[in-house]
């Protein structure tokens, strides 16, 4: 006998979309007969020969909390408790929608001790794939709402979103999170949203065999047990403990650190390779509590103080930021050794702006950067790739997006573009199927649709990522109704794959949602190029949404620098750029008196100077326009 069950999405701290229809649906007996009350209102229904029910009960008003009592025919009852009715989201996309809020806490200290908030809540799915085809049900998920409990585990993006939505809303607000770092646009897709795509839909095939899955998963782990086991065992400093504080380092070669290893002997070094230092803590901090931060390594380390291990990470993108225990250091002559395994090649101590280098508490800071001793442990082998099973076509969709379609949302924000930057694939006309999938798949013609523009970044990245021409791409989704793209140009880390700057990416993709769906009038995008034409000596840009319009210095100064005039040829001239009422007015600064074609703006990797921008604070996208 079957037991009344609901499906995880309607549990306890539920948020239900208000103004839809409600759907209550789940489990029970074949032929069962169910009743769902909420809010004073009932509905019956039967179940279907597979012992599916599927009910709902009329649209209502946001309010709550409310309890929502599903019971059957056989005298078995759910009571599903602080059930809100307000407005709802699917967050979904690859590892700057899934950030949570622990890894950039130190960026936005205040959330840590952030006071309880039952009006946001997120439903967090669990990475899971299915080849098959999509599930029914989840088999992970559960609503949390803000507490300081719960905060750090929210996606910084969506908790931002959801923030400044219920600021200027009032409502409460729920957001389904289905991310996973590295995944790409096909990996959220459908079968039938691919077809045409043999390839991507043959890889849906091929990993669709559980005998395969199993092998790759198991050549996974034994491959990286075999590269990490092997270069331990030939590791000088595991053998001679270069990890404490006696060791005779006098011999020892030195390099400045943060630095790129290009351009030093440790060029192309694959392997372990330890540095060490000695330094000095003041009294407010020898012996007292702290934190090490030393921004991001490629690719794993091992970070020791005075012979300690104090923390260790084992893939490159995360920050380094470990704890210092109490009564570890002393005030002269501390050690701090780093063992870093590189698995390619491309090792480095990251330099640039946003990475800090030091040991400190509230009341001191020693800096670390500066000259530092190293000797190569051991060397080895390229590290055989990883074979991310999960990341294949049509897998994350099956497992974790397709069973929340029967759950209504008031749209998506959709944060990923990073890992199909290299790929052959049409991504404009991948983002229009994927739109059209998802709108017929909670059958709404126009749900919207908000996708975040990839920031400036420049590092790891070789001759087939060119991040510029793919902002362009991305810029094609606004051809489509009911859609919005927040630009983030300025926010980004040139430095760094997973910048800490989000609560104005949140906050921008709030602003088209309020725009698109809850009638805000206010400015919502920065300035948008409408035309271009020859003026004398010049090119005229004419802009829309120009209010307030102005040069923002994002780091890089207040000088425009990245307007290019294209000739026939397809050579780039550098402009003197200047601000003009609705408009910018672009001169060729090498004085050539050739015709152009086209005007460009921010198309690089990275921008070089001041961001174009408006009331809003919102720079202006990325684009090349024609000439008339």
């Amino acid at each position: 006998m079957a037991r009344l069950t609901l499906p995880r999405l309607l549990s306890d701290g539920c948020v239900i979309q208000r103004r839809k229809s409600i759907h209550i649906w789940g489990w029970d007996d074949a032929g069962s007969e169910v009743t769902a009350s909420l809010a004073g209102e009932s509905v019956t229904g039967k179940c279907d020969d597979k012992g599916r029910f599927d009910v709902y009960l009329s649209a209502k008003e946001s309010g709550g909390p409310y309890e929502l009592v599903v019971s059957d025919d056989k005298g078995e009852s759910i009571t599903v408790k602080d059930v809100m009715l307000g407005i709802v989201w699917l967050c979904t996309g690859q590892s700057n929608m899934e950030l949570p809020i622990n890894r950039v806490k130190d960026k936005y200290p205040e959330l840590v001790d952030i006071e309880e908030n039952k009006r946001i809540s997120t439903f967090k799915i669990v990475e899971e794939t299915c080849f098959d085809g999509p599930y029914e049900e989840h088999n992970t998920g559960s609503w949390k709402h803000v507490s300081k409990d719960t905060i750090l585990d929210f996606s910084a993006t969506a908790y931002f979103f959801a923030s400044k939505l219920q600021n200027m809303t009032g409502q409460p607000v729920g957001l389904i999170n289905a991310s996973l770092g590295g995944s790409r646009a096909s990996s959220w897709m459908s079968r039938e949203m691919l077809e045409g795509y043999d390839e991507l839909i043959a890889e849906t095939d091929k990993y669709n065999d559980e005998a395969f899955r199993k092998e790759r998963m198991e050549y996974n782990v034994a491959k990286d047990e075999k590269w990490l086991g092997e270069l331990a065992a030939a590791d000088a400093g595991i053998e001679g403990h270069w990890d404490l504080e006696d060791v005779y380092d006098s011999y020892w070669d030195t390099i400045t650190l943060p630095t790129m290893f290009t351009g030093t002997p440790l060029e192309g070094h694959i392997g372990s390779v330890w540095f060490r230092r000695k330094f000095d803590l003041p009294k407010e901090l020898a012996g007292k509590k702290a934190r090490f931060f030393f921004g991001t390594m490629v690719d794993s380390d091992r970070v020791y103080v005075n012979g300690q291990l104090i923390g260790e990470t084992g893939y490159q993108y995360p920050p380094r930021k470990y704890d210092v225990p109490e009564g570890l250091t002393r005030e002269k002559d501390n050690v701090v050794a780093i063992r870093l395994s590189i698995e390619l090649g491309l090792g480095r101590v990251t330099p640039g702006p946003g990475k800090e280098y030091k040991i400190f508490n509230e009341d001191a800071s020693v800096n670390l950067d500066g000259e530092w001793k190293y000797r190569i442990g051991a060397k080895c082998d390229p590290k055989p790739p990883t074979d991310f099973i999960n990341w294949n076509s049509s897998g994350l969709f099956n497992g974790m997006t397709a069973p929340c379609h029967n759950f209504p949302i008031d749209g998506v924000i959709w944060y990923q573009g990073e890992s199909n930057v290299h790929e052959k694939w049409d991504y404009a006309d991948l983002t229009e199927r994927m739109v059209k999938g998802y709108r017929d798949l909670w059958k709404e013609e126009n749900l919207p649709f908000i996708a975040v523009q990839l920031p400036n970044f420049v590092i790891d990245l070789d001759e087939k990522e060119n991040w510029g021409e793919f902002r362009l791409t991305q810029n094609k989704i606004l051809s489509i109704p009911s859609t919005g793209l927040a630009v983030t140009m300025g926010l980004g880390e040139d430095n760094d794959l997973h910048p800490v700057t989000k609560k104005p990416v949140g906050e921008r993709l709030a602003l088209w949602a309020a725009h698109i769906k809850y009638g805000y009038n206010g400015e919502y995008t920065g300035p948008v190029a409408l035309a271009a034409a020859t003026e004398g000596d010049s090119v005229k840009v004419v802009l829309g949404h120009a209010d307030g319009l102005c040069v923002v210095d994002a780091d890089k100064g207040t000088e425009i620098k990245d307007f290019f005039l294209e000739d026939e040829e397809g050579k780039l001239h550098e402009t003197e750029a200047v601000l003009a009422e609705n408009a910018v007015i672009c001169k060729c600064k090498d004085g050539s008196k050739t015709k152009f074609r086209r005007v460009l703006w921010c198309c690089e990797n990275t921008y070089r100077g001041g961001l174009v921008s408006n009331v809003s604070g919102i720079p202006m996208s990325p684009f090349k326009l024609l000439i008339h």
